[in-house]
């Protein structure tokens, strides 16, 4: 099932950004890639607004956790989902463990924007 909302790929590896970005456009999906935190946070801060954001948890300069945090203030009700290669990180807090298959990434991906798209649409009848 297609469907065309902005979903944004948060990683410093860029193998992972290119093959999550791939799953996710093969759904049907926009996709928009950040090298880590910062850059994640610049590109909301210019407008960007993705119905999901998938997240590693370890990366420089910003790490998932303050992403995570950051984005919570600036775009409340933006799902961010974490995701960890260190098994001992996903203890800690919630995180999906890596590797994600792409069969998780594209359930991810459905479940969390057609929940949103039902949001917007209940928002845009009730005014």
């Amino acid at each position: 099932m297609a469907h065309r909302h902005r979903i944004l790929v948060v990683d410093d590896d860029v193998g992972v950004r290119a093959l999550f970005t791939d799953v996710l456009r093969r759904t049907g999906a926009k996709v928009t890639a950040a090298a880590d935190g910062t850059d994640a946070v610049r590109r909301v801060r210019d407008g960007l607004q993705p119905c999901l954001v998938l997240a590693d948890v370890l990366m420089p300069r910003l790490d998932g956790w303050e992403l995570e945090r950051e984005l919570g203030r600036m775009a409340p009700g933006v799902p961010v989902v974490l995701m960890t290669s260190d098994r001992l990180l996903s203890i800690r807090a919630p995180a999906l463990d890596k590797p994600v298959s792409a069969a998780e990434i594209e359930a991810l991906a459905h479940s969390y924007c057609a929940a949103t798209r039902g949001q917007a649409r209940l928002g845009a009848t009730a005014g």
